[in-house]
């Protein structure tokens, strides 16, 4: 295999000229079965003579033919030719020196590669690469020690998940991580990109091999120790930034990354292995002991750490991106939940109410551009929280949740006292003093806090008539969008209370109805979603039933608007309520839920060709939605 013919090829594919690109793509799937292919990439790829460009094009090329036929399906060996013995051979032999060899975008795409040849080769067929590994881990050049890292991490994820299978997993954490957590704590000290990453690279090599059970050489004092000082070092590593600059893009960073995996770290130690209000009894034989050590020697340590990075956040003198302020709510739930953890975290939890829950649950800036910008995506985020994985809003809120159910005699009237607060400085407030956002998060909170609070044993269930209607209602008619639809919202949760007479109900019902013609989509979707609680009053009803068509129009375009199969639920339970009004556009009806179904599934479709490529939240999400067109269809 010649190298400069590859090369032209390899340049010829980035040509402005279709044609030139389309007949140097056909020339490289006639070469790639031929013997010595795979070992000619790699040399072409580490070479420190050709363009970045090419070199980028030779390392997809080869990422895709690896990804296709290392591990070859019936089906795509009739497609592309198998890969021979002779490249497997030259591919494990040089694939680390490329890595060492590469740009950083070009690391990753071989990286991959190594992951997915770990995973059908090794130990059977490739038992020296762990002698290797160990090479690169103890090497003096920091590039090597970052390919050594790199690889590492392929290695310990082709594992991670197997709870019975460990010994690989045990050998790595007696043989290498000694090492690794060296590198972690020289890379902590240092401020340069590669140490970031190198930091990164160790913690999240710890996470990934705890992730399914604890691997004994971790459970002894003198590791935790040195481990556990290496994440609160880096959680504590001060990183100077801009005030008014700074924003969510940070967090891509090395540096950033670095603190997010060894709060993550931290955070599955003491969930999964280290707290013992978690640990399932059928654990507690084999972590009952590493447990008690966590939590009288290590627990109290990352907590005042956690409690000073809040404390640092909410005086602006420290930054935390979203999924780190998430991460922290998280450990705080895990604390409240433990005797011993409650006790230390008990004499801050106004502090924590007040300036680390409130604030992350009130309107920000960044939820103004999102409604703005895509009112599609604000919904979702609101409707159906649970799919937005990392929010920090969410975790927050459980948290918040965890203290008024867990701690109820220590916490409730104290957040209660601090919501009251909000809402009455807000009501007896100016126009011009009043925080609108500030009412936003005050009933964000009372909307977590439902389930509590309608409890029979709740404190305050008799006062709950007057608080809708003094501080909730009146939002309905609010001039910020978002408080009309955190006002629905909120009303939805407590839907089942009873007003003082039948008049108050039915304005309240009038006001809601209105709101299916607002002319903010999230508005008319929290709309939508309070109205369904209210068919079970039968004035109510008989109202809905005159507007019937009326109403099921806005459902339908609800549905065409938004993928949620929420909206599906709620047009479904219409369809039930009213089955006996519903012949005389039934097959209209049926028509547009047809209409929106081969819509839907049509965008799925769309997102199936490469699912390398397409968006499978957005695909989970359309072909939920759909499942709801049908069920609907079903019901009609």
């Amino acid at each position: 295999m010649d190298l400069h013919s590859l090369v032209a090829l390899f340049d010829s594919t980035l040509h402005p000229d279709p044609a030139v690109r389309k007949t140097a793509e056909q020339q490289l799937q006639q070469l790639e079965g031929h013997e010595g292919f795979l070992g000619v990439l790699l040399q072409m790829i580490s070479s420190a003579d050709l363009p970045l460009g090419t070199k980028q094009a030779a390392s997809i090329y080869f990422k895709n033919r690896v990804r296709r036929s290392w591990h070859a399906s019936q089906r795509a060996l009739e497609q592309y030719p198998p890969i021979s013995d002779g490249d497997r051979t030259a591919t494990k032999a040089n694939i680390l020196a490329a890595i060492y060899a590469s740009s950083q975008a070009i690391k990753l795409q071989l990286t991959e590669c190594l992951g997915i040849i770990l995973k059908f080769d090794f130990p059977e067929q490739w038992p020296q690469f762990t002698v290797h590994l160990k090479e690169l881990l103890h090497a003096q050049d920091a590039q090597r020690v970052y390919t050594g890292l790199l690889a590492l991490l392929e290695l310990i994820k082709r594992y991670r998940y197997t709870s019975t299978n460990r010994d690989v997993i045990n050998e790595i954490a007696k043989e290498l991580f000694p090492q690794v957590q060296k590198i972690a704590d020289q890379a902590v000290a240092s401020d340069d990109d590669l140490a970031m990453r190198m930091a990164w690279l160790s913690f999240k090599s710890y996470l990934n091999a705890i992730q399914s059970g604890l691997p004994l050489p971790l459970q002894e004092p003198a590791n935790l120790v040195a481990w556990g000082t290496s994440f609160i070092k880096m959680i504590e590593k001060p990183v100077a930034f801009d005030k008014e600059a700074i924003d969510e893009d940070a967090a891509k960073e090395p540096v950033w990354k670095a603190k997010k995996w060894a709060v993550r770290s931290v955070n599955r130690l003491y969930s999964r292995y280290g707290n013992p209000a978690l640990l399932p009894s059928s654990n507690i034989k084999k972590h009952g002991a590493f447990a008690k050590l966590f939590t009288a020697n290590f627990m109290p340590q990352i907590l005042r750490v956690y409690l000073q990075q809040i404390e640092g956040y909410t005086a602006g003198q420290v930054w935390m991106s979203e999924r780190i302020r998430g991460l922290i709510a998280q450990f705080l739930s895990d604390c409240v939940k433990e005797k011993s953890a409650w006790k230390l975290l008990k004499p801050h939890t106004e502090a924590i109410v007040a300036h680390f829950i409130f604030p992350q649950l009130c309107f920000t800036k960044a939820d103004q551009e999102l409604w703005e910008d895509n009112p599609v995506e604000y919904v979702q985020k609101r409707i159906e929280p649970l799919d937005d994985f990392g929010s920090a809003t969410v975790a927050v809120s459980n948290l918040l949740i965890d203290l008024a159910f867990d701690r109820k005699s220590a916490t409730l009237n104290t957040i209660l006292g601090f919501v009251n607060g909000v809402l009455t400085n807000y009501q007896q407030g100016t126009d011009g003093a009043c925080d609108p956002r500030s009412k936003d998060g005050a009933l964000s909170m009372m909307t977590s806090l439902s389930s509590a609070l309608m409890s029979r044993k709740s404190p305050i269930s008799g006062t709950l008539p007057n608080f809708l209607l003094t501080h909730v209602v009146p939002e309905f008619k609010s001039k910020y969008g978002f408080l009309r639809a955190r006002a629905l919202d909120t009303y939805c949760r407590y839907s089942s209370v009873t007003f003082p007479s039948k008049q108050v109900s039915n304005t309240v019902f009038e006001s809601v109805f209105g709101l299916l013609h607002d002319p903010e989509l999230p508005v008319r979707v929290h709309a939508a979603l309070a109205l369904e609680p209210m068919i079970e009053d039968e004035e109510n009803r008989d109202t809905l039933a005159r507007h019937l068509p009326q109403v099921m129009q806005v459902f339908l375009n609800l549905t065409n608007e938004i993928d949620s199969d929420t909206i599906a639920h709620v047009i479904e339970e219409f369809v039930e309520v009213f089955a006996d009004r519903m012949a005389p556009f039934a097959v209209e009806l049926a028509q547009q839920l047809r209409d929106t179904f081969m819509r839907v599934m049509g965008d799925v479709a769309a997102n199936q060709p490469d699912p390398a490529t397409a968006n499978m939240d957005d695909v989970g999400e359309k072909t939920m939605a759909a499942m709801g067109v049908l069920k609907t269809m079903g019901t009609l």
